[in-house]
């Protein structure tokens, strides 16, 4: 039996879902969680064998999720269920060895080809997801690509990208270490990096630089 975990904070979704995957031989569903945190304490219980995980979720998005799962060396696989589709989100996919990228438009049949390919031991991106890194690669070796913000862009860590993208979009302080669940200090010391990379003085020179070059805003978002 395959065993399904369920990340989602829209609960109007999950019953839906739930009787997708009972619908499959041999699949199961093994449990839910409605934020990040709770989702990899009880992953790292139960050991599912998929993980079903919306990418923006509260406290621990997916991305988030997959890293501390990796972290704590818990197999499960990840398939992505979420609205957006972008460049980066798709590299970053790749980057935590993401195993499925489902966009929420799609069909349920896109999702249960997604479950039984990633139970196989394969990778399902749906097709407008492969679409896009497809254009990314023909883009990228056609020098379409500014290389220099990629160069910068791809330096910083995830959780860089991730408070570099919230301070530009003018949240608080209080605001980003509640929104990632970090200290004032890990802020703090987030920032100072991100200064030194992006090569800038101060904060506000940072939001000024990401907000004055839209190439910047495409990369992180």
């Amino acid at each position: 039996m395959t065993k399904v975990f369920l990340v989602d904070d829209h609960k109007i979704l999950l019953p839906g879902i739930k009787i997708l995957i009972e619908s499959i031989p041999g699949f199961s569903v093994a449990g839910e969680a409605y934020d990040g945190l709770t989702a990899v304490s009880e992953i790292t219980r139960l050991e599912p064998d998929i993980c079903i995980v919306d990418l923006s979720i509260p406290m621990l998005n997916g991305f988030g999720v997959a890293q501390k799962l990796q972290e704590n060396r818990i197999d499960s696989k990840i398939i992505l269920l979420t609205s957006f589709i972008d460049d980066s989100l798709v590299s970053r996919a790749l980057q935590y060895r993401i195993a499925g990228y489902v966009l929420k438009e799609n069909n349920t049949e896109e999702l249960k080809r997604a479950l039984l390919e990633v139970r196989d031991g394969n990778r399902y991106f749906c097709p407008s997801v492969m679409t896009k890194m497809i254009n990314k690669m023909e883009k990228l070796e056609s020098g379409g690509d500014n290389g220099q913000q990629t160069a910068i862009v791809n330096s910083l860590t995830p959780r860089e990208q991730d408070v570099l993208m919230l301070v530009a979009n003018g949240l608080t302080g209080k605001e980003i270490c509640g929104k990632l669940n970090i200290s004032e200090s890990t802020l703090k010391k987030h920032k100072t990096s991100l200064i030194r990379k992006m090569d800038v003085k101060t904060t506000n020179e940072l939001i000024a630089l990401v907000n004055k070059d839209e190439r910047f805003a495409r990369l992180l978002t």
